[in-house]
């Protein structure tokens, strides 16, 4: 049952196009796998994502290199064996594929092997192919397979005889307006309301058949493609083979330099070669093209010096061999003193904090970025440099953290950062939950029906104050635009975190942070089992130096007549809160639900902005304000009418009584929450083992 899509993000790493993710998608189809092709195509598009693809793709070029060229996969391999390779570019597909921020819909979608065949999957309504080889001009297509009958559906339609007549041919790249002429004749409406969709689809590059061919050579592709794919290409690491006099000369000094030992560095032996026009470009291009000779020595540290003197960002990740120490070294130069970004491949053998003690002198630094191999056997690299990023005494400024192991448990749905008292938040990143309370008559069909509470754990994922704000409304306006959800609003919210822009203001980035793991995991097991249905993530404790987000949804809808569209009245309160001294709440230690207003502080958006991130230009905040008044115009459509109340505003903050209230609920709901969870593990097999990781004690 379904309408059951794949999609696959490829590229051409060294000599061979590769795919290097794949989601499946149980209902994508027509107009919304058109819409969902455009989200992706401006993900990949996006310059707040560029690092971390080009990364990506640089590991992906070493992670192929040895392997042979594309064959048939393993179709009994199972994905969860192994760890994920390419998690950025993965969560991005997942992202663009499974979240509408137009709808505010969140569906649930699974990964599969990066490396299967295009028609390997269960699917009757083709596949989308995005190809990112090139990040300034991301291509795309649709590709319908096997018998040309995927538009047939299930069998489960009313009247067969309406299926339109021009089905696409088969094996061959489709636009979105091709693709979707198997569904839809140009004239109906749902066509034209897609308009700009499928114009903007028209003016982006299409993925050519022999890309194709090359990436699954054993598909069904016309011959002539097939010829064309047979023809080798050169990798584009291998280097420019036309070198001058003067550059092969250069070179032979650099290479000198590098293979020299610490005791005979000699850095005056490049002083017949620095005056050159062009030096810092030529030291910079031997090191790209030869990254294995960069290691812990003197010279290295010497000669990235040389090459990135002034540079804003230092793309430091081919060079794989670096050790802190080295690094340490590097950034003493006041030539790097500039440096806002940081790109490092992971090192198997270094030390967190020392990482950590190199990079405190780069005082303007904002973004660090560590990406580890797709080989990897796990995420322990990851999972001790953020620890020891929470636990420094004097912790780096930063914007922006990206490491693999944050991405591949969001997507894996690994509870990693598991429940313990109080854990040290990262200064950068202080909100680590978000409390919601859904009221009023249509409560009851959210979350638990006794409950009507929701607790996602965020201290698991990087978001900045900024971009917890615009998580926040993200989360609110899909809640105004999709209707209520029985098992709880948790993929909504894990994707509207995942997808919130950097900024404030109207920016319109597609900025991709990691999935909240704890959150995102409890989402989909609740999703796919009413076993779980209840489950949440365990209430912290609140500390001086954390933050939670406290949010009251009232939704009422009047149901009283067949012959009127329904009204839906919605209101929204939050705050942001605090404690001046560490309250516990684990009922281990329950001191009762008697939190009073003098215990915390209780702040609106705006002030919760002046005290974590004082940089952020706070008026920018009227515009979401002004963006989430309009979501109400949208949210009414058809037979559904959404407004708010004609005595309350559609948003305000919550008084420190009103948030205490809001808070003891949730302490008071601790026990329920604990027999709710004892109850599911019940049901938990060893796939299922996720719920033992919350911190709840399932004999109590």
């Amino acid at each position: 049952m379904g309408q059951r899509h794949q999609l696959f993000v490829i590229a051409r790493v060294g000599k061979h196009y590769r795919s290097l993710a794949i989601i499946h998608h149980q209902w994508l189809y027509g107009t919304v796998a058109l819409r969902s092709c455009l989200r992706l195509l401006r993900i990949f598009s996006d310059p707040g994502n560029r690092l971390a693809l080009k990364h990506e793709l640089d590991l992906a070029a070493a992670f192929f290199k040895s392997k042979p060229s594309p064959s048939e996969p393993d179709e009994t391999r199972d994905v969860e064996k192994s760890t994920c390779p390419f998690p950025f570019i993965t969560t991005c597909l997942a992202i663009g594929a499974s979240y509408d921020p137009k709808t505010g819909q969140a569906q649930a979608i699974h990964e599969l092997p990066y490396d299967m065949e295009y028609d390997q999957g269960d699917n009757n309504d083709g596949i989308t192919v995005i190809d990112i080889t090139d990040l300034d001009h991301v291509r795309y297509c649709f590709v319908n397979f096997g018998s040309g009958d995927i538009y047939a559906g299930d069998g489960d339609e009313e009247d067969a005889d309406d299926a339109p007549s021009g089905r696409p041919p088969t094996e061959t790249p489709l636009t979105g307006r091709q693709y979707l002429r198997g569904y839809y004749s140009d004239s109906d409406e749902i066509v034209q309301r897609n308009m700009e969709v499928i114009d903007a689809l028209e003016e982006t590059p299409l993925v050519e058949e022999v890309v194709l061919a090359r990436t699954w050579p054993l598909g069904g592709w016309k011959d002539e493609a097939k010829l064309k794919a047979a023809e080798p290409l050169n990798d584009p690491h291998d280097g420019n083979s036309t070198k001058s006099l003067r550059d092969m000369a250069a070179a032979k000094l650099f290479d000198r330099l590098l293979t020299s030992t610490d005791d005979d560095f000699d850095p005056s032996l490049l002083d017949e070669v620095r005056n050159l026009p062009g030096f810092k470009q030529m030291v910079k291009e031997y090191l790209l093209c030869h990254p294995e000779q960069v290691g812990p020595t003197q010279a290295s540290a010497y000669l990235l010096q040389l090459a990135y003197a002034s540079e804003d960002c230092l793309e430091w990740n081919l060079f794989t061999e670096l050790d802190p120490k080295t690094i340490k070294v590097a950034l003493t130069s006041d030539a790097l003193k500039s440096a806002t970004v940081i790109s490092l491949t992971a090192s198997p053998n270094g030390e967190p904090a020392e990482l950590l003690k190199a990079l405190s002198s780069l005082d303007r630094l904002h973004t660090l970025q560590v990406l580890d191999r797709p080989d990897r056997k796990d995420e322990t690299a990851s999972t001790r440099l953020f620890e020891a990023l929470a636990e420094s005494d004097h912790p780096l400024p930063l914007k922006k953290l990206t490491l693999t192991g944050l991405y591949a448990n969001g997507i894996r749905q690994n509870i990693w950062r598991c429940y313990r008292d109080h854990p040290k938040p990262l200064k950068a990143f202080p909100v680590v939950h978000l409390l919601v309370s859904h009221e009023g008559q249509d409560s009851a069909f959210v979350a638990s029906s006794e409950l009507q509470l929701e607790s996602f754990y965020f201290g698991d994922v990087p978001l900045t104050p900024a971009r917890f704000v615009n998580g926040l409304f993200q989360y609110l306006s899909s809640q105004m635009l999709s209707s209520l959800n029985y098992m709880g609003t948790g993929l909504q919210c894990a994707s509207c975190f995942s997808c919130g822009s950097s900024t404030l203001g109207g920016d319109k980035s597609s900025e991709i942070a990691a999935l909240p793991a704890e959150a995102y995991t409890i989402a989909k097991g609740s999703y796919h089992s009413t076993a779980y249905k209840g489950v949440q993530s365990k209430l912290r404790d609140l500390t001086p130096d954390s933050w939670m987000a406290v949010v009251s949804h009232k939704s009422d809808t009047d149901f009283s007549s067949v012959d009127r569209p329904t009204t839906t009245v919605k209101q929204f309160k939050y705050a942001f809160v605090r404690s001046k001294e560490i309250i516990q709440v684990d009922p281990k230690h329950w001191r009762g639900s008697d939190i009073q207003p003098a215990e915390v502080e209780v702040v609106d958006m705006e002030e919760f902005l002046r005290k974590t991130a004082p940089d952020v230009d706070t008026s920018k905040l009227a515009h979401h304000f002004s963006e989430f008044e309009n979501t109400l115009v949208q949210a009414s459509q058809g037979r559904s009418i959404v407004k708010a109340s004609d005595e309350e505003p559609l948003m305000s903050c919550l008084s420190p009584d009103e948030a205490c209230v809001i808070l003891n609920k949730f302490v008071s709901a601790a026990p329920r929450v604990q027999q709710t969870v004892a109850e599911a593990s019940r049901w938990a097999d060893g796939e299922d083992s996720w719920i033992s990781r919350l911190g709840f004690d399932a004999n109590e």
